[in-house]
């Protein structure tokens, strides 16, 4: 699996969840971080690799950056407001 591959971002209804694609945990991809739309905070896991703790803070800013604004959670169009 490439680099590029490694990191799984899902968007679920309470916030973003990163994983791990090439670990697995519980039979799921191995949890990294969670970013909860609520108070966009983001819980990093203590053992989250350097180089994908690069890629998801930097995937995080560009949601946190839009405080306030509608954020599409699913293909049928439901959003929640950010930070709300």
């Amino acid at each position: 699996m490439t680099e590029d591959n490694r990191l799984f971002i899902g968007i679920y209804p309470t916030g973003v969840s990163y994983a791990d694609r090439t670990r697995e945990e519980c039979g799921d991809y191995k949890r990294l971080a969670f970013l909860t739309f609520h108070t966009l905070a983001l819980d990093i896991e203590k053992d989250c690799p350097a180089d994908l703790r690069e890629r998801i803070v930097a995937d995080a800013s560009t949601i946190q950056a839009r405080r306030g604004q509608q954020f599409q959670t699913s293909t049928s169009g439901q959003t929640v407001t950010l930070g709300q």
